[in-house]
């Protein structure tokens, strides 16, 4: 996920707090991969929707108005190298933590 997007303050300014030190934790579990984009990494692209990608056989793509289940070769093939390029922009481990830990800072810093 990008940094930026943790900066959305989807509730009080606690369970924010608390929603970020959940995924610092999910960045120490060993079945969880967990990368975070900082903000002023230089990036070569910029994905205009989310999507989840599925052992290389299918993608589900969600925009706006609808989802989308791929599940051609071509179709996926380019998920998958969108994916590499996302991958390759983001921190993980210690990295990824002190993002992490700079965006509960600046939630701290906010008038409760």
């Amino acid at each position: 996920m990008v940094e930026g997007a943790l900066g959305w303050a989807a509730g009080p300014r606690e369970l924010m707090i608390e929603q970020v030190e959940r995924i610092i934790a999910a960045t120490y579990r060993s079945n969880a991969r967990v990368g975070i984009v900082p903000f002023g990494r230089p990036a070569r692209v910029f994905p205009p929707h989310s999507w989840q990608l599925f052992d290389q056989r299918a993608v589900i793509v969600g925009t706006h108005t609808a989802t989308a289940i791929l599940t051609e070769p071509r179709d996926v093939s380019a998920y998958v190298e969108l994916t590499d390029e996302v991958e390759a922009l983001a921190a993980y481990g210690d990295e990824a933590r002190a993002v992490l830990n700079r965006v509960i800072d600046r939630y701290r810093a906010l008038d409760s």
